[in-house]
């Protein structure tokens, strides 16, 4: 979604069900990751689980490649509204047959269910009312705290500078894995953890540290 938009810069707090899934295939098939793309584990945990007639070892040495590309799509894309129409997962040459589009069909459903309560307050029980769902109201409400502060930020950014922000974007993922961990990926683009974004000090660290890189 869109959080802000004027003539010099533009940010967005957005969850994505392509991330949701490469981390969920990473975690069900137990597969190791080169230093620079290490996340903690998904939360809730992920059962691991390797179909019949699936090769893990080919997904293995596909997964970090299509993570890249995955990201790179995502950060490039003309419109980031996550509700708008586009190619599913990045590389369209995730080619049919392929281990990875294997890995992808067999478990995207799955990872559908098991997010379905992962985007609400990252600890259970503590924001929210026993026996409620806690989890998507968590996520918008972020999304819309979110969009409030980044646009404070930015303002106090050009005071201290004594100019109007330089053009820039700027892509907040959030992520249902373990910890309080934000990582930069690129530029523009940051993966923040549920669990910090329910820090609003923590989250205003990293978000004012970012902030203050672009403007």
């Amino acid at each position: 979604m869109r959080l802000e938009n004027t003539t010099s810069w533009r940010a967005g707090w957005s969850s994505e069900t392509e991330v949701d899934v490469a981390l969920y295939i990473r975690d069900a098939l137990a597969l190791s990751v080169s230093e620079g793309q290490v996340l903690p584990p998904v939360e809730p945990q992920v059962p691991v689980h390797v179909p019949a007639g699936l090769d893990r070892a080919a997904v293995q040495a596909q997964w970090a490649d299509w993570w890249v590309d995955l990201l790179a799509f995502l950060r490039n894309r003309e419109d980031p509204d996550p509700r708008s129409a586009r190619a599913r997962y990045g590389r369209t040459a995730l080619a049919p047959g392929s281990a990875m589009r294997q890995a992808v069909d067999f478990f995207a459903p799955a990872a559908a269910r098991h997010f379905a309560n992962a985007r609400g307050p990252a600890l259970r029980g503590t924001h929210e009312p026993p026996g409620g769902t806690p989890w998507a109201p968590g996520f918008y409400r972020r999304q819309i705290v979110a969009g409030e502060r980044l646009g404070q930020l930015v303002r106090e950014a050009e005071v201290r500078q004594g100019r109007r922000a330089y053009p820039f974007r700027l892509n907040v993922i959030e992520i249902s894995v373990a910890g309080s961990i934000w990582l930069r990926t690129a530029e523009d683009q940051l993966l923040v953890s549920s669990r910090l974004a329910e820090d609003g000090a923590g989250l205003e660290a990293v978000l004012r540290q970012v902030i203050d890189d672009l403007v």
